[in-house]
């Protein structure tokens, strides 16, 4: 015998405490997924800044440049050891380590990489498409492929970047003015470092013709071809040296700058620490201010921003 059908006022009480049941378990649902975010996002537990670099940790120029990065982020809130922890990772005289270093980073779980040379960036970017990362003074980032534009980055990169081409050709320029009668000059550079191979082109294709310089190659990406280095340009006996701000050469720069005076070449370089080491002259950006200014984009991220849309600065601060 079939069962009698439900009444209509019954039927339409029991769709509505279904409904309301629905309503309640969404609403249960909605709750835990808050409690959940809002724990994954708990403000008594660090955020993690990852930072690569080269040089050493003991070296004062390093730690000037990583103090300035901390002052940065104090000042928007930040504070090392209360709601922000620090992982930095030092490639040393060697930038072979930067691909092992940034993988290190990434296996952290780190909110954010930072970093300011183009190799470090690339061994960045080869670990990670997904993890935020801010460059602090690397060079022509969209002529090679590290952003899409400057005004929309597109990807995970974003941050300052500094102009070496601009600042060696000026360099250039200076050192021209003051020996005049320069026409050979060395220039130091490092051909597996994109950035530096890309700016030596310039100069050797555009920049010295114009000026009417010769150019000698000086070629230095580890710390073996120093002797090497040397010997050219004992060799080639160039009337001045010009030094690219490469990590290798950020190593030895005291090295570099030892051999300058004593064969007695006016040497020039973007590194204003070289200066302080007894080169000549810098003419280029100030480091520590570009890593104070890209304090600026790890504090926007770690605060939600998304790098992609977040536009890449173009660092002016001179050293």
């Amino acid at each position: 015998m079939a069962p009698k059908p439900l009444p209509a006022a019954k039927r339409i009480s029991i769709k509505l405490l279904l409904s309301r049941l629905g309503r309640g378990l969404l609403a249960v649902l909605l709750s835990l997924l808050v409690m959940t975010s809002v724990l994954a996002q708990d403000p008594t537990t660090p955020r993690r800044v990852g930072i690569l670099m080269s040089g050493l940790a003991a070296d004062p120029a390093t730690r000037n440049v990583l103090q300035a990065l901390v002052d940065g982020l104090r000042e928007r809130g930040w504070q090392e050891g209360r709601n922000v922890m620090l992982e930095a990772r030092y490639a040393g005289p060697d930038p072979a380590r930067f691909p092992e270093l940034a993988a290190e980073l990434v296996a952290l779980k780190v909110d954010v990489i930072t970093t300011a040379n183009t190799q470090a960036l690339d061994a960045a970017r080869r670990n990670t498409t997904t993890l935020p990362i801010v460059m602090a003074g690397v060079t022509n980032p969209v002529k090679l492929g590290f952003v899409a534009s400057f005004a929309r980055p597109g990807g995970n990169i974003t941050g300052v970047v500094s102009q070496l081409e601009t600042v060696v050709g000026k360099s250039l320029e200076l050192l021209k003015e003051i020996k005049p009668g320069i026409e050979r000059i060395g220039i130091i550079y490092s051909p597996d470092n994109v950035a530096s191979a890309a700016t030596f082109k310039v100069q050797q294709e555009e920049m010295a013709p114009r000026l009417g310089l010769i150019v000698l190659p000086i070629r230095i990406s580890k710390s073996t071809d120093f002797d090497e280095a040397f010997a050219t340009i004992a060799r080639g006996r160039p009337q001045a040296l010009q030094v690219h701000p490469t990590p290798i050469v950020y190593a030895h720069r005291a090295k570099i700058a030892a051999f300058a005076m004593e064969q007695h070449l006016p040497t020039t370089s973007a590194f204003g620490v070289l200066t302080r080491d007894g080169l000549l002259m810098s003419y280029g950006y100030n480091d520590a201010a570009s890593w104070g200014h890209a304090a600026s984009y790890v504090d926007r991220i770690l605060r939600g921003g998304n790098p992609a849309e977040m536009a890449v600065s173009k660092w002016t601060s001179s050293s």
